[in-house]
């Protein structure tokens, strides 16, 4: 009898951890899109700089990330009212529980406009700058499978690796691979969290 009721609380426990996930994903559903944006920038940057062996397509590139900058501000813009009322009564429990999901993202970003910082004035060489974003890419991803879910947790170690492996024997196509896959990287955690958020 005993055994039952504690197998019944842990079920009621999973299942109140689950419905905090799931309203946490779905009030982040805004933020889930700029992982799609940033994801194709990061891409649409590798194959720029792949490109960049037989042609002159910096501004491309440049042109792209404001475009993506432009866009997230678009899109956090157009969450402004999620921002401000603290979304439905249901999404208040996830909020408190989990944090309210620009929180999540704040961090990231700061370190992100950090790199970018260093790297505009001259503080860091070409070859860290694309290092790092993929270390802290991989970190990230560890981070939130903590909370949501093992698979990003498996991506972030692949990151994490695959940056580690490029760092140390192929240095010199750093930039284009660890930009390319950490933009897939983007591009496959927000498809997972689009989907878990059903």
């Amino acid at each position: 009898m005993q055994t039952s009721k504690q197998a019944d609380l842990n079920q009621t426990k999973q299942q109140s951890l689950e419905n905090k996930r799931k309203d946490w994903l779905r009030d982040a559903q805004g933020l889930i899109t700029l992982l799609f944006i940033w994801g194709a920038e990061w891409v649409f940057s590798a194959a720029v700089d792949f490109a960049l062996y037989w042609r002159d397509l910096d501004w491309l590139k440049q042109a792209a990330f404001v475009t993506a900058v432009v866009a997230s501000l678009i899109q956090i813009w157009g969450m402004r009212k999620l921002f401000n009322t603290g979304g439905t009564p249901t999404t208040n429990d996830a909020v408190k529980s989990w944090g309210h999901p620009v929180f999540l993202v704040l961090p990231g970003a700061l370190l992100v406009a950090a790199v970018a910082f260093m790297e505009a004035i001259g503080a860091v060489n070409p070859f860290f700058a694309p290092i790092l974003r993929s270390f802290l890419l991989a970190i990230g991803f560890v981070q939130v499978g903590l909370l949501l879910g093992r698979s990003l947790i498996y991506l972030g170690v692949w990151l994490f690796a695959l940056a580690a492996v490029m760092s140390v024997w192929y240095l010199g196509y750093s930039g284009v691979i660890l930009e390319g896959m950490g933009g897939i990287s983007l591009l496959v955690s927000g498809y997972m969290l689009r989907v878990w958020a059903r």
